[in-house]
Formats: C-alpha cells, structure tokens, sequence
C-alpha cells in the first residue's frame, strides 16, 4: 500500500484539504506502528526526567488537534480535550487502550470536519484562543496537521529509542 501521499486526490474536497487529510492519515500510519502495539509500559516511558512519553504525546496530538478544529469550525470539545497541554504530556498515566480510543474519536471527528471543507471557508479569518487572535481557516488546519506530524515524529524517534 503506498503512503498517503501517493494515493488520488480525496474526493469532493480541494486538492489542498485533500492534502491535509493525507497527512492526518500519515499520523494515525505512524502512531499505529510506533505507539500503539507498545507496552503499558513502554506507552509511558520517558527517556529521561522532563521529556514526553509516547502516551503523553499522543494525548497532546488527540486534544490539541480537536482543539485547533474548535477554532477553525467552532463546536464543543470533549471533556479530555479541554484538560489541555499540561495534562496531556504531563498528567498521570492512564490505560493505553483509553488513550487509543480518544485519539480515534478525534481522528473520526477529523476525518469529518475535514471532509465538509468547502474552498470558499478556507479563507475566511476565525478567533484562535483565548487571546481571540484571527487567522484564516486555513492557516489554522494546516497548522492542525502540521503540530499532529511534529509530534508524530517525537513519537518515532522516542519509540526507536526504546528499542
């Protein structure tokens, strides 16, 4: 199967939300092969005092993607999404298979919002935050897959350093 950014462009979406969507798929690829087949044990490592865990990591990628969605086509969170950065990369661990089924329902919840983009969206500007700074629509969901990808590759890399 090749990667995501091989396959045809998605249809009924612009060629650049299509693009977007390809790397959402990217980052659920890369977390299903590097975070989720891991341990309990190995889902909460750290490989020193003060850095992420794989868990943590994808908690962040889970509520700061639903979070960034928010902005872009305001809707109400769940409350794990509101719990914020902190909590995610540095709150208790928690059972893998919970973390898992978050980030899914996130994923899910993407994978449909993004699919409704329609061209005319892209630019309009939206509050961010709680400052209520604007940007476009579209800065924000790229920036959304951008922020996932980062971490996605935390993820790898923490995950080769486990063995």
């Amino acid at each position: 199967m090749p990667a995501p950014f091989l396959e045809p462009l998605e249809p009924g979406v612009p060629p650049v939300v299509s693009a977007w969507i390809k790397g959402l798929k990217e980052v659920e690829a890369h977390l299903d092969r590097w975070a989720f087949a891991l341990s309990e044990e190995g889902f909460w490592w750290r490989p020193k005092e003060g850095t992420n865990p794989i868990g943590g990591l994808v908690r962040h990628i889970a509520g700061s993607s639903l979070r960034l969605l928010s902005y872009a086509f305001p809707q109400e969170l769940p409350d794990w999404a509101k719990r914020g950065r902190e909590w995610e990369l540095g709150g208790e661990p928690e059972p893998k298979e919970v973390v898992e089924a978050r980030f899914r329902e996130a994923w899910a919840r993407l994978s449909s919002a993004f699919r409704r983009v329609r061209e005319e969206e892209l630019g309009q500007e939206v509050s961010v935050g709680a400052q209520g700074l604007k940007a476009p629509r579209a800065h924000i969901l790229h920036h959304l897959v951008e922020h996932a990808q980062h971490h996605a590759g935390q993820i790898i890399y923490a995950r080769k350093l486990l063995g």
